[in-house]
């Protein structure tokens, strides 16, 4: 197993790693980013930003209708299309190939695959083994992928519930 060090690791490069690792490498910090998937999470691909991107044109529509002088200038309805291919536009087609490049342009070595801890400030990624001189920083949002399913016994109650790393407040 080879291994290869660094000051600081991330793992997960949704915008809390994205953060910390821009951060650190502006302090002239050696950092590497571990992502199983599209470099900038969920958020930049599947979460926030296609979201505002639909949204948006709906919230400009309607405003634009309640203003007088503007509402007469409404020729017509929502353009579906349109709307969906400027949410495209802003996922970048699911490509993110500028995202690796920020990361480039940073120094910051983006390590493909999934991150498991394999010790004090030791990383695994398949056979590989990476270590951190300083700090591993776990920024990921979600559990592993097998452990999304999960089902566990809460403490006392003796119903059966997601992960706790997925479980939402439930009304008693």
């Amino acid at each position: 197993m080879s291994i290869e060090d660094f000051d600081v690791i991330v793992i997960g490069s949704g915008p809390a790693g994205e953060v910390a690792a821009g951060d650190l490498a502006g302090q002239g910090r050696s950092v590497a980013v571990v992502e199983a998937a599209l470099v900038g999470g969920e958020c930049a691909f599947y979460a926030c930003m296609p979201s505002k991107a639909l949204l948006r044109p709906a919230e400009v529509l309607a405003e634009a209708r309640r203003v007088p002088g503007s509402r007469q200038a409404i020729t017509g309805p929502l353009d579906v299309a349109a709307t969906l291919a400027r949410r495209d536009e802003v996922i970048h087609g699911l490509d993110d190939a500028s995202k690796v490049g920020w990361l480039d342009e940073r120094g910051i070595t983006l390590i493909r695959g999934h991150g498991r801890l394999a010790g004090e400030r030791c990383v695994s990624v398949g056979d590989r083994r990476y270590e951190a001189r300083s700090a591993v920083v776990v920024a990921s949002a979600a559990p592993p992928p097998s452990h999304r399913s999960r089902v566990s016994r809460t403490r006392g109650r003796g119903r059966a519930t997601r992960s706790p790393l997925r479980q939402r407040s439930q009304p008693a």
